[in-house]
């Protein structure tokens, strides 16, 4: 297995500026398919679909009476720490332009905020006549990222209420609930950019693969006490948090870091992040994350896993931020002009006798164990601070880590051998290294 993962430049990319249809936007966009689960009849429900990365971040459309698709609301969704009005002028400009091209006057355009804006909402409609601030509960205009989430869950209940469904007064059903109807979005957009990766034009694809809001209720009255926390429901859980960490960690870099170009190479690494399923999906976590076997079978093989939001945030977020792409490779990992394999960990070791040590010991004992081929087809694992030489040698002469004592068939010994010489380099400089 390569440690250096080759993906083509057909990673997806899409037709807006950044790709955040797992995160942000998707979120806003559930919350606003519960609120319309709410205020409208079950036929006009089912007479509604939900469009992602299309005519708009995304859009609720149905069907004139020729049976073509026409929008209904339209909605462009802003997730920036800003509060400058001069940061989103031009998206509420290009948000009129869209509504205007659409040429239906009933349409309404709404432009979602993560942040409140210096202007309110009565300001930047006077300025933005054709477009309305979206308004959340208590005339909120706008909503963190942290209260998204809080909000879908409060809007379950009160569907769950409308229908008589029951588990409305149960918290672990309803967050349940909520990542199920996560998963729906998640999986469509995946599907959608897997269609762009194959050539298909994004907003083709984006128009032609909606979600009936049916789609949403029907799911909304499944019994939950019958899904089975296997596998692969521990993986939806996993790639909602490290959605959500990669969500925090990009709006709390600043501008001068966070450009366009840089977002967009972020974006692109989070695809490919969320199409890994099962068995590729482990294999990716188990990379980041050397020192800790991933295994994810049971609930408390899940809890132990308990992927690190600090970990993930300070260390591999931060590395695929610093580091620029390869001129070589869209994906995970770095060749330098030496031809040494550079990978981003998760490890956030201190650069101490102690750190250094503790760091050796559990990449080893963790690859000894899970008998994986990494990280030790890589030659250099970058870490936030930790420097390491060997950490074969590290873990043996200061661990006093005896593989002998592991009781390896021939094929596992055998494969050890082929190993090759590892180590830890900090961030810094991996950086200088890989950034000329």
């Amino acid at each position: 297995m390569k440690i250096v993962e080759e993906v083509d430049d057909t990673l997806p990319h899409t037709a807006i500026p950044t790709w955040s249809g797992f995160i942000y936007q998707g979120r806003v966009g559930l919350y606003y398919i519960l609120k319309q689960l709410n205020s409208k009849s079950e036929d006009e429900i089912n007479e509604l679909i939900f469009q992602v990365d299309s005519i708009e971040d995304f859009t609720i459309m149905k069907s004139d009476p020729n049976g073509n698709p026409i929008p209904v609301s339209m909605h462009q969704v802003k997730a920036v720490k800003s509060e400058a009005y001069a940061t989103y002028k031009n998206d509420f400009d290009q948000l009129e332009q869209k509504w205007a091209a659409v040429g239906i006057d009933t349409v309404e355009a709404f432009f979602h905020l993560a942040t409140k804006n210096q202007n309110t909402k009565a300001e930047i409609e006077v300025l933005h006549p054709n477009l309305k601030i979206y308004v959340y509960e208590n005339n909120a205009e706008s909503c963190t990222l942290s209260d998204i989430d809080d909000k879908i869950k409060a809007q379950i209940v009160l569907v769950l209420q409308k229908y008589n469904i029951g588990g409305s007064d149960n918290p672990s059903n309803v967050q349940l609930l909520s990542e199920i109807l996560e998963k729906i979005v998640n999986d469509k957009v995946i599907y959608i950019h897997s269609l762009n990766h194959a050539g298909q034009a994004i907003r083709k694809a984006a128009f032609d693969n909606p979600i009936p809001l049916k789609s949403f209720l029907d799911a909304l009255k499944i019994d939950v006490t019958t899904l089975v926390q296997d596998e692969n429901y521990f993986e939806t859980i996993i790639k909602s948090n490290l959605n959500r960490y990669y969500d925090e960690f990009c709006i709390s870099c600043d501008d001068a870091i966070m450009t366009d170009d840089t977002k967009i190479k972020m974006d692109k690494y989070l695809v490919l992040f969320n199409s890994h399923r099962s068995f590729g999906f482990r294999t990716f976590l188990q990379s980041v994350r050397p020192h800790k076997e991933i295994n994810y079978r049971n609930l408390k093989e899940y809890t132990d896993l308990s992927i690190a939001e600090d970990e993930i945030k300070d260390a591999f977020f931060n590395i695929l931020l610093i580091i620029k792409k390869s001129n070589k490779y869209e994906g995970i990992g770095w060749l330098c002009p030496e031809l040494k394999h550079y990978y981003p960990t998760s490890l956030t070791y201190s650069n101490t006798d102690r750190g250094r040590k503790n760091a050796s010991e559990r990449i080893l004992k963790t690859a000894l164990s899970t008998m994986v081929d990494f990280p030790f087809n890589s030659d250099y694992l970058i870490t936030s601070e930790c420097n390491v030489d060997d950490i074969e040698a590290c873990a043996n002469n200061i661990g006093h880590l005896n593989v002998g004592d592991l009781d390896l068939d021939d094929e596992k010994q055998n494969r050890i051998t082929q190993w090759k010489k590892v180590s830890l380099i900090d961030l810094e400089t991996a950086k200088n290294k890989l950034n000329d």
